[in-house]
């Protein structure tokens, strides 16, 4: 080997050996050198980088050519998900405002057009439009919920919110025939009708004054007896005829008991026919205070007559019967071929007060 070359090999070593010491010293104190100026890319200016960022997707713009990336969301710890992959824009995850589509296989994204309407809910006076970047904003809307039928009000819409203005037209209705239903000043007002008012089936029942459709008139004095008289005692009871053994058949009558000595008595004769079940029954309502009694003979044969939980009684002709408050059902049992048999009904009051009362009965 020539000795200058030699020679020439060893001086350049040194100088290789400072510029790569220059350079490392350089990258350790995090120093780039480029133009003088504040911006960051190396090589030519005009071919700085700009992103622009729609939903999972970001467009890089380096010069006249423009890639678009999918990035994946970041998560609430600050990591990034990976793109979810895209078979078809509706598999790609919903973002408000912005239209999916696929690309290189993952999901992504563009804004809809400004003034798109998105996430409209019926009935709560508000919308979301698109702003055409992407993003959206929430704006007033006439767009009231269903007004409630019956509660004296109408929904409306105002600045986005809903109101509620009265609206004495949207009538109540609470179900009582014996009561006026209407609006005040948005609110549902129920005014009794004056008592004795004809109500219920066939207008056959009256108004009381608490509002409530009863079959027996209400009465301006407790003692007065709206029922028929006089009826005081067994022989004088009340006829009520003849009367099947079917629950549809008997009927009701009013009364007033003033209590102590007063009594009211009737009488039918109950008709055993064949497909029927005899259960003579009686339902007094006195506001637990009548005591209802009820004595049967049969027609034919013997007359078996079985009280259970109720009070056994004797009438003053001695027919044998049954005592107690509110429903009475003695059962009976005739030992001829049927059991049809007369019943005699007797309502009283031991205490010295006046009970009006109305009573149900078949045989």
């Amino acid at each position: 080997m020539d000795h200058r070359k030699k020679t020439r090999r060893r001086a350049q070593e040194p100088t290789r050996a400072a510029a790569l010491s220059l350079l490392a010293l350089a990258l350790a104190s995090g120093c780039w050198f480029g133009d003088d100026g504040d911006s960051d890319t190396l090589g030519d200016p005009t071919e700085a980088t700009s992103e622009v960022t729609t939903g999972a997707t970001t467009a890089t713009t380096t010069g006249e050519a423009t890639t678009a990336t999918t990035t994946a969301p970041e998560t609430s710890a600050g990591t990034t998900e990976p793109a979810a992959p895209c078979a078809s824009p509706e598999s790609c995850p919903e973002l408000l405002c912005r239209a999916a589509r696929c690309e290189a296989g993952a999901c992504a994204y563009d804004p809809l057009p400004e003034g798109t309407i998105v996430d409209d809910v019926v009935g709560d006076c508000r919308r979301t439009q698109c702003d055409g970047d992407g993003g959206g904003e929430v704006i007033a809307d006439d767009d009231p919920p269903e007004d409630t039928p019956g509660d004296c009000k109408k929904a409306a819409c105002e600045a986005g919110e809903i109101v509620y203005v009265a609206a004495d037209d949207d009538l109540p209705d609470d179900g009582m025939e014996c009561t006026v239903d209407s609006c005040a000043a948005g609110e549902p007002t129920f005014t009794n009708k004056p008592k004795g008012t004809f109500c219920g089936p066939m207008g056959a029942h009256y108004c009381h004054d608490d509002g409530i459709c009863r079959r027996c008139k209400q009465l301006d004095d407790p003692c007065d007896d709206p029922g028929p008289e006089p009826h005081e005692s067994q022989e004088l009871a009340y006829d009520l005829g003849k009367i099947g053994d079917a629950d549809s058949a008997g009927g009701f009558l009013c009364g007033t008991v003033a209590g102590g000595v007063d009594v009211d008595w009737y009488v039918y004769e109950g008709d055993d026919t064949i497909f029927g079940a005899v259960d003579p029954t009686r339902v007094v309502d006195g506001k637990g205070q009548a005591r209802l009694c009820v004595y049967a003979e049969c027609l034919e044969g013997g007359t078996s007559v079985s009280c259970g939980d109720l009070e056994a009684a004797t009438a003053p002709q001695g027919q044998k019967g049954c005592c107690g408050y509110g429903e009475v059902r003695p059962k009976l049992e005739c030992g001829g071929f049927d059991d049809a048999a007369m019943i005699w009904i007797r309502v009283d009051q031991p205490q010295p007060e006046c009970v009006p009362y109305d009573l149900d009965y078949h045989f």
